[in-house]
C-alpha cells in the first residue's frame, strides 16, 4: 500500500456526467491538516493472510475470489481493493450492505531491512524550492508563466481530456493534484519531458502520468486475461462506456491512503511516534525512509516531512513533486547501497544498460518503468504472467494518454510485448541492480 486546507484555486476539470458505482459515503480521502489514523475497515483485507469477494456485495459489482485474494495484507491497492465492500477477510460475513467508501492501499511488500537495494547515475537534483514556503502544510501558490516548460505543449485542456472525472464525487483530486501544481512541480525538475525530441517528451508525459494514474486509479482494470492473439482485456467493468476513454479516464481520482503506519526501522531516516507514512500524492508516497530521503533533497531538512508526513496531501507542491521526484530517482536509497535507476533513465534508455540487466532481460520503455515502482510484485516471477491487471491497466492508461497527445506509444524499435509490459523481466528480488 501507496495520499479542507487552504488549497491553490482547483483546475476547472470538468466533472463527470458519470459517476462511478458504487459512490463513496464520505471522502475518506480529503486531505486534512493532521489526518487521525483511520480504522481498517471491519471487512477489508489489509491485516489479514486470505482475502475472497463478496458476491453479494451493495455495489452490485461482479467480483470473484480470485481477484480478491491479491488485497490480502494490503499487497495490493486497485480494485477491487481500494473500495470497501467488494472484498473481505476468508471466514469473515459481511455486514449489512452500505455505500463503500475508498481505501486505497499501496503495493509495497513490508521491507525487512529498509529500502531495498536498488541501480542508477546519482540524479539530477531539483532545483531548490525558493523558500519553506514550497514544504509547508498548505503550500505557496502554483502560478507560473505560461509557455514556462512543459507549458508550453501540455496545455490545461489537455490536462483535462486526460481526467475528466477527477472532480467527480467519487474522487478526491479535484483541489489537490490540479494542473497549475503539476506544472509548477515540473518546473523544478527542468530535465523532465524537456529533450530535444517532441515524441519523446510526450511519451514521457504519458508514461508518468500513466503510472500515477494506477497509483490513484477509481476505475482500473478488473480481471485481465490474454486474448489468444496475445491482447490483453480487462473483460467487463463498471466503466467501460465511459466517454472520453472509459476507465482510462478515471486517473488521479485518490489522494490519500485510508490507514497504515509503514515504519521500517531506521537511524537515517527515524519514524516519528504517532505518525503514518502511509500512500500520499500521485505515486502514493510511502515508507519513512522514501518521506525522510525526499524531505531531505526537496525540503533540504530530512525532518520536515518526518515530522508532518500529512503535508504531502495537504500542499499541492509536495504532491506532485514527490512523485517527479521518484521519477528521477527509482525511491530512497541509503549510502552504501546500490540503487534501483530512475524510471526517467530506464524509460528513455540513458541508463547503462549492465550485464545483469542484459540477463534479467530488461529492456528500455514502460514495462522497465513498472518494474522500478512495483516490480516485487507485477513483474517477472512475481507477477500473473504478460495480463496481470495492474500491468495491462498501466500499459492502457499510457496508451490512452499517448492517444491524447497525439504521440505512438512505441518508440522506434519497441515493441509492446518488450517495451510496454514486464512479464519477461526479472525483478529487483530475482537480479539486483548493478553499477556499470
Amino acid at each position: 500500500t501507496t495520499m479542507t486546507m487552504t488549497t491553490p484555486e482547483p483546475t476547472a476539470a470538468p466533472r463527470a456526467t458519470t459517476t462511478p458505482e458504487p459512490t463513496p459515503a464520505s471522502a475518506t480521502t480529503t486531505p486534512q491538516a493532521s489526518p487521525m489514523p483511520t480504522p481498517v475497515p471491519e471487512f477489508g483485507c489489509s491485516g489479514c493472510a486470505t482475502c475472497a469477494a463478496v458476491v453479494d456485495n451493495s455495489a452490485g459489482q461482479a467480483v470473484t475470489d480470485a481477484e480478491c485474494a491479491p488485497c490480502a495484507m494490503g499487497a495490493q491497492t486497485w480494485w477491487p481493493c481500494n473500495l470497501e465492500g467488494l472484498c473481505r477477510c476468508s471466514g469473515a460475513t459481511p455486514a449489512p450492505t452500505s455505500a463503500p467508501t475508498p481505501t486505497t492501499t499501496k503495493p509495497t511488500p513490508t521491507p525487512t531491512h529498509g529500502p531495498s537495494p536498488s541501480p542508477s547515475p546519482t540524479p539530477p537534483s531539483p532545483t531548490p524550492p525558493a523558500s519553506a514556503e514550497v514544504c509547508s502544510e498548505e503550500g505557496p501558490s502554483c502560478d507560473f508563466t505560461p509557455g514556462e516548460g512543459i507549458s508550453s505543449w501540455f496545455t490545461e485542456e489537455l490536462f483535462n481530456e486526460m481526467f475528466p472525472n477527477i472532480c467527480s464525487s467519487s474522487c478526491h483530486g479535484c483541489s489537490m493534484l490540479t494542473y497549475k501544481c503539476l506544472i509548477k512541480a515540473t518546473l523544478m525538475y527542468p530535465d523532465f519531458a524537456q529533450s530535444g525530441s517532441e515524441e519523446d517528451n510526450k511519451r514521457e508525459l504519458a508514461a508518468w502520468l500513466g503510472e500515477m494514474s494506477q497509483e490513484t486509479t477509481g476505475g482500473g482494470c478488473g480481471a485481465s486475461t490474454e486474448n489468444s492473439d496475445g491482447t490483453c482485456s480487462c473483460g467487463s467493468m463498471w466503466c467501460d462506456g465511459h466517454p472520453g476513454g472509459g476507465c482510462s479516464t478515471w486517473g488521479l481520482c485518490f489522494v490519500e491512503e485510508a490507514g497504515g503506519s509503514y515504519c521500517s526501522p531506521s537511524s537515517t531516516y527515524p519514524c516519528v511516534p504517532g505518525k503514518e507514512y502511509k500512500g500520499r500524492g500521485p505515486k502514493q508516497l510511502s515508507w519513512n525512509y522514501n518521506y525522510g530521503q525526499f524531505s531531505e533533497q526537496f525540503c533540504g531538512d530530512k525532518s520536515i516531512l518526518l515530522e508532518n508526513p500529512q503535508r504531502v496531501a495537504t500542499n499541492p507542491t509536495l504532491a506532485w513533486a514527490s512523485s517527479i521526484w521518484f521519477w528521477f530517482t527509482g525511491g530512497a536509497c541509503n549510502p552504501g547501497e546500490t540503487c534501483k535507476p530512475s524510471c526517467h533513465d530506464v524509460f528513455l534508455g540513458t541508463k547503462p544498460m549492465c550485464a545483469g540487466d542484459v540477463q534479467a532481460n530488461r529492456k528500455y520503455g514502460l514495462g522497465w518503468v513498472t518494474n522500478v515502482i512495483n516490480g516485487g510484485l507485477e513483474c517477472g516471477g512475481a507477477g500473473q504472467g504478460k495480463c496481470d491487471y495492474r500491468v495491462h491497466s498501466r500499459v492502457r492508461f499510457y496508451k490512452h494518454f499517448c492517444g491524447i497527445l497525439d504521440v505512438s506509444p512505441l518508440a522506434e524499435g519497441w515493441t509492446e510485448e518488450e517495451n510496454l509490459f514486464c512479464n519477461e523481466q526479472n525483478n529487483y528480488v530475482q537480479a539486483p541492480p548493478q553499477v556499470c
